[in-house]
């Protein structure tokens, strides 16, 4: 597939969200009468008092700069689920007012839109997703955890998806899955604006030959860069699974990829992948397995532990990606909790920046990735705890390789009838790998520490006190105390 350049981000912005309104004007007409409608209308209001709003080091010729800013948070939740859709909506307009700091305020857009929907009857289907979110323009740069800042390394990313597909089952024999997608990520400062397009299809046998399924698998996605090059990557395989017993599962994969984007190594080759599924019981399952690509090694494990009060999970694996594909992929509002139960987010809650997001850029690079996340909930308490680690290998002279290490933990508990207090750690790691300067110098340390009390005044109004400190190792300290008020209705 040979894509046309764009010439400006002004031309590629508005043709993707045409292509997504277009779709959900689609998604409506064909489902909208048999979901139920929820709406949930969000304001959040929160002054705060920082001693070092930009995270200037105190020693410096200006100094840490202390100042009282505003936030006015209005946000609404959509969802709607039917029996041939489920559509869930949360947007936000972040808006900041600094009392003495000599610039704009600032207006924020926060968004997380997902659609799935059934056109035809078991044939024809319709995802959709479009986000909106602040993220680090530099990964190795410095963070405050949050968007509320006037930092120079933050900046707005907008992404959308819309992806028809469609599913044709052969009676006992197989079932054809036929998916075409386009995609768009942009950027409010830096960064190149691209547009994806992409096809997959997915052949599988069906019941008809018992423990034994056979799978034929080929794959094409384009990536066109505003100013910039145009991404091609392409793949078939073949892949045969056999469930042992009712615990062990084995399956192997052949094929072969032929890719196509500025690198200084091979970009194409043969690939395989061999996994054991183990599932001893219903809350409990474990993948490990082991592959080769054209670029090396490719180990994986996935862990998914569940039980009625906690749940466990961690993976690992070496895949190829790029900054596009990670901001194409993040997640801004959660409509679930950790137990998989579906849950109202609160549009007006502090939204971090992510921490293990690339430097914006439109190199390739391997992604060496490692994530695990515990939840525990008892009767008045909520504990967790994240550890993540990455390694972004670039495949070109754009950058130096990226390294992340970070961990999180978090702990909630009910006092009273309408008090809670909350805790909160952090911290993270990055390493700039310079093959030329590797020394402890690269590293840069980052911390946070934050607590407070909630009081609930009223069925949906809450008021929050909080307190947070914040350290950057190359940069300064900053002590933060806020207040706010929460208030929802329908």
């Amino acid at each position: 597939m040979i894509l046309a350049s764009t010439a400006s981000h002004q031309r590629m912005l508005p043709w993707g969200l045409g292509a997504f309104s277009c779709a959900c004007l689609l998604l409506l007409s064909a489902s909208v009468l048999g979901a139920d409608w929820r709406l949930s209308k969000q304001l959040t209001v929160k002054g705060t008092y920082t001693d070092n709003l930009n995270l200037e080091d105190p020693t410096a010729n200006d100094g840490a700069q202390g100042d009282f800013f505003i936030q006015l948070t209005p946000g609404f939740v959509l969802q709607a689920n039917g029996r041939r859709l489920d559509l869930d909506v949360a947007y936000s307009l972040q808006s900041l007012h600094y009392l003495s700091y000599d610039s704009e305020d600032q207006l924020n857009n926060r968004l997380q839109a997902n659609a799935n929907s059934e056109l035809y009857r078991d044939h024809l289907f319709l995802d959709m997703k479009v986000t909106a979110r602040q993220e680090l323009i530099n990964a190795q740069g410095p963070t405050s955890w949050d968007a509320t800042g006037p930092s120079n390394n933050l900046q707005t990313t907008y992404s959308y998806l819309v992806a028809p597909y469609f599913k044709n089952r052969f009676g006992r024999t197989a079932e054809l899955t036929l998916r075409f997608e386009q995609n768009g990520v942009f950027y409010s400062d830096e960064g190149q604006d691209s547009l994806g397009y992409g096809t997959q299809l997915d052949l599988l046998s069906g019941p008809i030959l018992g423990d034994l399924q056979l799978g034929l698998f080929a794959e094409n996605a384009n990536v066109d860069y505003q100013d910039g090059p145009s991404d091609r990557f392409s793949r078939a395989a073949g892949g045969v699974g056999y469930q042992i017993d009712e615990r062990w599962r084995f399956d192997v994969l052949g094929g072969y990829e032929d890719n196509n984007y500025p690198s200084l190594d091979r970009t194409s080759g043969s690939l395989w992948e061999s996994l054991l599924t183990w599932t001893p019981n219903v809350r409990t399952k474990v993948t490990a397995g082991v592959g080769q690509r054209y670029y090396g090694w490719t180990p994986r494990f996935e862990l998914s532990y569940r039980r009625k009060r906690s749940v466990w999970t961690a993976s690992y694996q070496r895949d190829l990606t790029s900054a596009r594909g990670e901001r194409a992929n993040s997640t801004v509002y959660s409509f679930e909790d950790a137990f998989g139960e579906p849950v109202t987010p609160e549009t007006g809650s502090a939204l971090d920046v992510p921490l293990d997001t690339a430097t914006v850029s439109s190199s390739v690079y391997v992604n060496n990735t490692f994530t695990s996340v515990v939840t525990v909930q008892t009767r008045r308490s909520t504990l967790g705890a994240s550890l993540g680690y990455g390694l972004r290998q670039y495949q070109d002279v754009a950058r130096d390789d990226e390294e992340t290490l970070y961990a999180r933990v978090y702990w909630s508990r009910r006092l009273a009838a309408r008090t809670s207090l909350n805790l909160g750690l952090g911290w993270r790691q990055t390493d700039n790998n310079n093959s030329t300067d590797d020394t402890a110098a690269n590293l840069q340390d980052s911390y946070y520490f934050n607590t407070g009390l909630t009081r609930q005044l009223s069925e949906r109004t809450y008021c929050d006190l909080q307190y947070s400190f914040r350290d950057d190792s190359d940069n300064g300290a900053e002590n933060r105390i806020t207040l706010g008020l929460r208030i929802s209705w329908e």
